[in-house]
């Protein structure tokens, strides 16, 4: 999977997080995000992304925060509607749990994403 290509573990589930049934299912709809990637609308959006297209194998679903989500969005939003893509529903901040809970962080900082603009 490009998308999640080195990413720190070779092991993903299946079906994945967006409810993806196959590794070539996820491949191909992964795939459509790259261009979004190489544009370096947030640092962590790679790390977001792969949470849910790849997320590592382990006994129980670890899904990525939802601060981690709202500053992703916050950042990449703005670029995908310059090309006439909205933020999309699957990707709706709200359903990711909060930050006290067991979840995926941001690796960044605020300061570090706002400079990358």
């Amino acid at each position: 999977m490009a998308l999640c290509y080195d990413i720190g573990y070779s092991e993903m589930r299946i079906p994945n997080l967006l409810e993806h049934e196959t590794m070539p299912e996820g491949i191909q709809q992964s795939s459509s995000w790259l261009p979004l990637l190489a544009r370096e609308c947030h640092p962590d959006a790679r790390i977001f992304l792969c949470s849910l297209f790849a997320p590592i194998c382990l006994d129980r679903l670890i899904y990525p925060c939802r601060s981690l989500c709202e500053a992703v969005k916050r950042s990449c939003a703005p670029v995908m509607a310059c090309y006439g893509y909205p933020w999309p529903e699957i990707l709706n901040c709200d359903k990711f749990p909060a930050d006290h809970e067991l979840c995926i962080a941001a690796v960044s900082t605020d300061e570090n994403s706002s400079s990358r603009r």
